[in-house]
């Protein structure tokens, strides 16, 4: 019986020992086989250091990232992050902002001039004579004033007042002035009728004239791809003459939106990436799709959500991986592009 016993025992070491080695032989061969799959490390801002083993960049410090050979014989990165040292991010001035939803008011920044339209004025004249002595001319006489940017509610207007705006041509001081704005292709589907605005003659002073938009030609002009608006502003003691210049700044709300900083956003070709805080040195590549360009942010409208952390200063260094894909072949999307910032 104790016979039998030492050879169970013997038997149950042996087989213990023979997994044990199998197990061992496995995960030294994983270990070999993935350290056989790293080409090198490199750094992600100096792509041109080449290393056998991991450490820090000789050059600046930075934390070497390894660099792999697929079954293809491609090399590449194992994940689309960067790794910056929290010493590094301060020495090149990383700067970060939280990606926030809040409300948007978009500016529009244009020129104006203050009014003097004599064909206005004189389609007005010929329109009022039109509706009391000639009716079936009223509706042509209509259309010429909504071709020159009259509303309809201004031509109803109009009408009930059988009266022509004579301030179009020969502002009096107790009189409403007219404005003409330009308008560009981009904005004037954001600008509508009863739209609050600011005029300045001149922005150093602070002196601002606060009008109402009245009406927006129907028509673009061909050769600059514009319209005009016409801004009604009450008498103002600022001195304003027929066709002077003037500044105009729409105000327009559009709602509350997800916004980050301008200075986050890369554009390559036709592609816009941020760079996405994953911990406190590690940032993520990210395409997003953006909406309205506001004054200094811009609204995102995928690819980011409330509370992520985007770079907004240093955008170009954190950018880094772009610079090292390139170096090893494999680049971007679409290939490599100028780099612009809006």
């Amino acid at each position: 019986m104790k016979k039998n016993n030492v050879l169970f025992f013997l038997a149950f070491f042996v087989v213990v020992g023979i997994m044990g080695l199998i197990l061992c032989t496995g995960n030294n061969g994983k270990e070999t086989k993935e350290k056989a799959s790293i080409e090198y490390y490199t750094c992600p801002m100096h792509p041109q250091v080449h290393e056998d083993k991991p450490g820090e960049c000789p050059i600046c410090h930075m934390k070497l990232v390894p660099i792999y050979r697929d079954d293809t014989g491609a090399l590449h990165t194992h994940e689309n992050h960067v790794s910056i040292s929290s010493e590094r991010q301060q020495l090149i001035g990383i700067q970060t902002t939280q990606a926030e939803i809040k409300s948007v008011i978009k500016k529009i920044r244009t020129v104006g001039r203050v009014a003097y339209d004599r064909e206005l004025a004189i389609a007005e004249q010929e329109y009022l004579q039109v509706i009391t002595s000639s009716p079936a001319l009223k509706e042509s006489a209509a259309t010429r004033l909504k071709l020159l940017g009259m509303s309809d509610d201004e031509i109803k207007s109009l009408a009930r007042r059988k009266k022509d705006v004579r301030n179009l041509y020969l502002p009096q001081s107790n009189d409403s002035y007219w404005i003409y704005a330009t308008l560009y292709k981009e904005d004037i589907q954001l600008v509508k009728l009863g739209a609050k605005t600011l005029i300045f003659v001149d922005e150093a002073s602070k002196d601002e004239i606060q009008g109402v938009v009245r009406s927006i030609d129907r028509m673009l002009d061909p050769m600059t791809q514009s319209a005009r608006a016409r801004i009604e502003i009450k008498p103002t003691k600022v001195l304003l003459k027929p066709d002077m210049f003037v500044t105009v700044y729409f105000e327009i709300p559009l709602g509350h939106a997800l916004v980050i900083p301008k200075s986050a956003i890369l554009t390559t070709g036709t592609r816009n990436i941020a760079f996405v805080v994953s911990d406190s040195t590690h940032f993520e590549s990210r395409e997003i799709s953006i909406g309205e360009m506001l004054e200094n942010e811009v609204v995102v409208l995928n690819g980011i959500k409330k509370g992520e952390n985007v770079v907004s200063h240093g955008t170009f260094l954190v950018d880094s991986e772009s610079e090292l894909k390139s170096a090893t072949g494999t680049g971007r999307q679409g290939g490599n592009h100028d780099h612009q910032n809006h």
